[in-house]
């Protein structure tokens, strides 16, 4: 795991000297066991400069002739040694490698291309980029199993390629005007550019009010800057600067209804525990996180069963973040894997006023605002691991989106029940499911509280409206409601249109939900140096569950039920039956109204935020919210707004 910056300018790199040592300085946090640095002129490959580990730049005169940089910084993860340096390069040195991520069947790679006839220098799995580039071409990405985002100069065929992973796990945002184009790990990486404007995307900031929506698509909340979307590649032309940019992966699914239960729970645990295998594979410690769910908790006892097998059991850890308060308080579930697994436990216990004291410092971190406290509990576990000297972990990401994790998501199923008429199989999910989760079933039936088909097909799930507010300056919303890309991507359906389930997980895993989700873990994790895997996200898993219907999904009242089969015997019960989730939560409710309360308030008075929001209108709002004892994310994202634009100086 690392950081990685480049520029390219057909008329010399010597102006930009300063900012390109500065933007690869500001993501040491990303990579804090070296730094190295080459600079290329794309006319004449052999006019180069390459400094490794000191991450040293020629001086300007010599920087006029070269139009390339590549930058990095080290996160030393597998094979330690200087041999695993980048920039990275072949045997004629025309190919050069900056890479960010993880190819976690490097092992298996490297075999086939030694049978090939390449001859490796190093142990890493990044010299297995460059050679199944050397054999494979831009297809290479194809044959990845992992997380990555990486620029690849080709100074032979004279061209800059980069990719970023299916899933877009690790982040890849770059500034194109035409004749340069910046590329970096981090945005504020880009912003050490003096061509590179701090403007607000006002745009992205009428989502994030209006909508809560962050991440939904390849713009950032800075103007001009962009993000690659997941499974795409992007090459840019070294001789004239155009730029392209292609999707290798375009997900396409077909559903398998002749599997049965029974299989289905075979070949999830098979595809699940060989995705732990690989990303248990390291140079370093490895731990993981453990929030109590059900997720994390499949994680941790995989581990400990691949890791007894091997005779290494004694090298497993957790961390876990803990608050007395009932709305986030799991202890009782950690307790049960960690009983079961005999791990060793770390916890932490974040404060209110460890929120205030480092809110400033999580905001700049994570680059864009983002929807509510719960990633401070994140932010503090990744702290805690730091601390332990705990180089990578493994976390349960991915999960809830592509098998219906949330409670929320049960509608739409009961939705295509309908539409499909199993109305027999309807009634009896809405009353496992009242069951479940302690609600009353009476309210959904018909001559009770209305027609329950009625009242399902009143619930759109592809389509989704404003919330009823009035503080948003009316002049925004009339420039941006009518254009919404966070709305655009509910209507991006690639199942049948009665498959309402298996359409809203689409949207929820590529789309709106897990984009910022992983945002928020790779910058949590890399400001305190440590390496996140998340083996949800391992694509051969991935296309099996949204190759099932959707009632492997949901079934009698639980969610994941194909996981919870597949996981009997490895997983206590109590964790395995259970019906409702938190992950990762925080005492939002009583910080919201207590400690960030003067926060809040000092926000709607200051000047950054009026071209956004109406300030007595916003404060009403908040009144009306503590008056009816309602937890409402408006307010955390006036306070979240405000110190962005404070952290970035953007007012």
């Amino acid at each position: 795991m690392c950081g990685i910056t480049g520029l390219f300018c057909a008329d010399g790199l010597s102006p930009y000297r300063a900012a390109l040592q500065a933007a690869n300085n500001t993501a040491g946090h990303r990579g804090p066991d070296g730094q190295g640095f080459g600079c290329f002129n794309s006319n004449t490959p052999n006019n180069h400069f390459v400094s490794l580990d000191l991450g040293q730049l020629p001086d300007e005169s010599a920087m006029r002739s070269m139009t390339l940089a590549l930058g990095h910084r080290r996160l030393a993860i597998i094979d330690l040694s200087p041999s695993g340096l980048q920039p990275m390069t072949n045997e004629d040195k025309t190919l050069w490698l900056v890479f960010n991520g993880e190819i976690y069947n490097f092992v298996e790679l490297r075999l086939e291309l030694e049978r090939a006839g390449h001859i490796f220098h190093s142990h890493s799995d990044s010299e297995v980029i460059l050679h199944a580039y050397e054999t494979w071409g831009e297809d290479c990405v194809q044959r990845f199993v992992g997380m990555w985002a990486f620029a690849l100069a080709d100074l032979r065929q004279g061209r800059l390629f980069c990719s970023r992973d299916r899933f877009g796990i690790k982040p890849f945002h770059y500034y194109y005007d035409g004749q340069r184009f910046a590329f970096a790990s981090e945005i504020k990486q880009l912003l050490c550019f003096p061509f590179v404007q701090r403007k607000v995307n006002e745009q992205a900031v009428y989502e994030y009010l209006a909508y809560e929506a962050v991440d939904w698509g390849e713009e950032t909340f800075f103007a001009g800057i962009c993000k690659l979307p997941q499974g795409h590649n992007l090459t840019l032309s070294l001789a004239d600067a155009t730029l392209n940019q292609t999707r290798y992966y375009p997900p396409q699914f077909v559903l398998n209804s002749d599997i049965t239960p029974g299989e289905a729970a075979q070949e999830f645990r098979r595809l699940l525990t060989d995705s732990v295998r690989l990303h248990l594979r390291s140079d370093v410690k490895v731990g993981s996180c453990l929030s109590g769910g059900l997720d994390s908790s499949a994680i941790v006892s995989l581990m400990s069963q691949l890791l007894k097998g091997e005779g290494k059991e004694d090298i497993q850890y957790t961390f876990s973040s803990h608050f007395e308060a009932e709305e986030a308080n799991e202890l009782e579930y950690m307790q049960e894997v960690i009983k079961a697994t005999g791990v060793q436990a770390h916890f932490i216990y974040p404060t209110s006023a460890e929120l205030l004291q480092e809110i400033e410092q999580l905001v700049w971190h994570q680059e864009e605002p983002f929807g509510s406290t719960s990633i401070f509990a994140q932010w503090s576990v990744f702290k805690l691991i730091h601390q332990q000297r705990v180089k990578v972990v493994l976390d349960g990401q991915g999960a809830d989106e592509q098998l219906a994790g949330y409670i929320s998501l049960s509608p739409y199923y009961f939705l295509e029940l309908s539409a499909k008429r199993r109305h027999v199989q309807l009634l009896w999910e809405t009353w496992r499911h009242a069951r479940l989760q302690g609600k009353s079933w009476l309210a959904l039936l018909p001559g009770r509280g209305g027609d329950l088909t009625r009242k399902l097909l009143s619930y759109k799930p592809t389509a989704a409206a404003a919330p009823a507010i009035d503080w948003i300056r009316p002049d925004l919303g009339e420039r941006y409601q009518n254009g919404s890309g966070y709305l655009a991507n509910f209507n991006i359906r690639p199942f049948d249109d009665v498959e309402y389930l298996n359409n809203v997980l689409y949207q929820f895993t590529f789309l709106n939900n897990l984009p910022p989700l992983l945002r928020y873990e790779d910058r949590n994790s890399m400001a305190f140096s440590v390496e996140s895997r998340v083996p949800f996200l391992d694509h051969r898993l991935v296309e099996f569950v949204f190759s099932l219907p959707s009632q492997f999904k949901i079934r009698d009242g639980f969610t994941k039920r194909v996981m919870r089969d597949a996981i009997t015997g490895v997983i206590p019960e109590k964790i395995r039956r259970r019906a409702r989730k938190m992950g990762f939560a925080t005492p939002e409710h009583h910080w919201q109204q207590n400690v960030l309360r003067p926060l809040i308030k000092e926000a709607l008075a200051e000047n950054r935020l009026h071209p956004f929001i109406i300030p007595d209108k916003a404060e009403a709002y908040l009144n009306w919210l503590e008056t009816h004892q309602l937890l409402n994310f408006a307010p955390w994202r006036w306070l979240n707004l405000s110190l962005w634009l404070k952290a970035y100086d953007l007012a």
